[in-house]
């Protein structure tokens, strides 16, 4: 009986001692998961139970000098999952089709790719980025199991095709993807907010399910140099003189030459921001600003400032053209067959001769020539300050043999974009000052503060006062008198150049490829604007310039004449007396 009950309490000694042990290492594990690993396993359950749902901010305004809105954002709804709550249970999968098969009802998309997205192991998912508010009411209005509807912005282009290419594009994601949406998005991207949702395992909110909220910040106005009601005119008439030519595209810039604002950029084609997933690439290709060719004759002022720059000309020198000139046993043809016999430089311009200028260039040399180039910015991108803005190719100067130097007389043998081109050409009116091109105006704030400002800034002076004067009144008389007389409006006085550049196809000088355009400016002596009208692969009987795009340039002034309420002050020929003698009508 004495074994039995010693027995008895080494088994209760025995039973206390692992109750003991049990109960330290229960401690021990308390103060492991309680103390020791705390910040992890919160982290983890965090990750499991806390869900965080980016808020995007409204984003930035796009507007016009005048304040007219060109994009904006707008009220929408976005449409989330939470695809573990509807995809719980025996029936998971099957729940998930009927709810896409609902959903297909309202959403642009068929109920299998909405069963799809909702039948997948996750607390979250993007059904649709954007639907109206309307659409968003209806669905809110359903109940749908896992289904939320959280309001957010879309995009929207109030004038549709307006300024399309200049505009660009938002992308689902809210990033800019062309154009100034692109190119200024740190400014109008504004900064997101978030939500942090408390879920339970299944991915079901709990009753207080907001753990933090950050509201979004919105972004900045961007307000464009452009003038919407101009732009509206350039398109229409560009849109006319394409189809009238049967060409491909076009492009109209119009400047300010004293500041270097750019009052309208208009491309054809072109295309609709707000359903831009529809366009093709030449839709969306900003021909002004990303594609270089070869200028032609709109680029005899650059020719002309180096001549009478050098000294050894003067706008009154003679030349005498019979039609053609050899360089280094190459014939280089005029495009008026017999010439003109004995000309002054003047008149060479007026009737874009193309040997007058080729001799020219010859006798300048390269270095001259090239240092003229220079001067006038063709060596670097425009910094117009859109996305693409492309550089001009140009031979080194050490490359140049005699006849690439004599067709760079003319405007051949180089490429630049349309934006290089007129703002060279915009230095003459503004009596040899070359503005920088912009066409940002200012960044303003939510508020309409003016945050950041675009300066008129002065890229150079090529030429002299002096020197751009005489070449104003040379394009004066081409208006006048030369190749740019359908180019004229009236009661104004303007001046201007003819081009018809020849183009390169599969690598080579094209002879029934052009690029056709009009470069001019008015009113005289007080420039108001100058205008480029460029019109490319004109097919049929019109293809020089003055036939494709000098009557595309007269409709477009003629609006800003009377828009700016210009009133007309000249009488006659473009200001002048008639000519004793009729025009020559062919241009070059």
């Amino acid at each position: 009986m004495k074994d039995f009950h010693r027995l008895a309490r080494f088994r209760s000694l025995e039973m206390l001692a692992v109750i003991a042990l049990i109960s330290a290492w229960l401690v021990v594990r308390l103060v492991l998961i309680q103390v020791v690993r705390a910040p992890i396993l919160t982290a983890d359950a965090a990750s499991i139970h806390v869900h965080r749902l980016t808020l995007p901010a409204t984003r930035g305004d796009i507007i016009d000098r005048n304040g007219t809105v060109l994009a904006m954002d707008i009220p929408r709804d976005q449409i989330v999952a939470a695809p573990e709550y509807i995809d719980s249970g025996r029936h998971g999968a099957e729940a998930a089709m009927r709810t896409g098969r609902i959903l297909a009802r309202y959403l642009p998309f068929s109920a299998k790719v909405i069963g799809q997205v909702l039948d997948h192991k996750t607390a979250y998912a993007l059904v649709d980025s954007s639907v109206s508010l309307a659409i968003g009411a209806k669905i809110a209005g359903l109940n749908l199991t896992g289904i939320s509807v959280v309001p957010v912005s879309g995009r929207e282009y109030p004038d549709g095709e307006l300024a399309s290419q200049v505009l660009g594009m938002v992308g689902s994601s809210g990033q800019g993807l062309a154009g100034i949406e692109y190119e200024d998005n740190q400014y109008l991207a504004g900064h997101s907010g978030y939500w942090l949702v408390n879920t339970d395992p299944a991915g079901n909110p709990m009753p207080q399910w907001q753990v933090a909220y950050k509201a979004p910040v919105a972004g900045d106005t961007v307000q464009l140099t452009l003038d919407a009601n101009i732009e509206a005119v350039a398109q229409k008439w560009l849109a006319w003189g394409v189809h009238r030519a049967h060409a491909t595209s076009g492009t109209v810039i119009i400047l300010n030459p004293h500041s270097g604002s750019v009052l309208a950029l208009a491309n054809y084609p072109n295309f609709n921001p707000n359903a831009y997933y529809t366009a093709t690439a030449q839709e969306m290709d900003d021909f002004g600003v990303q594609t270089v060719l070869p200028p032609g004759s709109i680029f005899k002022p650059v020719t002309a400032s180096a001549a009478l720059t050098s000294g050894l000309y003067t706008p009154n020198t003679m030349f005498y053209t019979d039609g053609y000139f050899i360089v280094d046993g190459v014939r280089i043809n005029d495009w008026k067959p017999n010439g003109w016999g004995w000309i002054t430089f003047t008149r060479g311009l007026e009737l874009s001769s193309d040997q007058v200028f080729g001799e020219v260039a010859l006798h300048l040399g390269v270095h001259r020539l090239y240092s003229m180039v220079n001067a006038y910015g063709f060596n670097h991108k425009s910094g117009v300050g859109l996305p693409g803005d492309a550089n001009g190719i140009w031979l080194p100067e050490s490359k140049v043999n005699g006849v690439d130097l004599a067709t760079m007389g003319f405007g051949q043998g180089f490429a630049a974009t349309p934006i290089q081109v007129i703002a060279a050409d915009a230095t003459i009116p503004n009596h040899g000052t070359m503005m920088q091109p912009h066409i940002v105006q200012d960044i303003l704030s939510p508020s309409g503060k003016v945050i950041k400002k675009t300066p008129d800034t002065v890229e150079n002076r090529p030429v002299t006062t002096k020197v751009a004067r005489e070449i104003e009144h040379m394009m004066v008389l081409e208006a006048t008198y030369g190749t740019g007389v359908p180019a004229q409006v009236p009661g104004y006085v303007i001046g201007g150049k003819t081009g018809t550049a020849q183009l390169i196809v599969n690598g080579q000088t094209s002879n029934t490829d052009f690029a056709s355009s009009y470069m001019g400016f008015g009113p005289v002596p007080h420039p108001r604007f100058i205008m480029l009208v460029m019109i490319n692969h004109p097919v049929g009987s019109l293809f020089y310039g003055d036939q494709v795009s000098a009557p595309v340039w007269k409709h477009i002034a003629t609006f800003l004449f009377h828009y700016w309420g210009i009133k007309p002050y000249a009488t006659g020929n473009n200001g002048a007396d008639p000519p004793s003698s009729s025009p020559a009508k062919s241009p070059a």
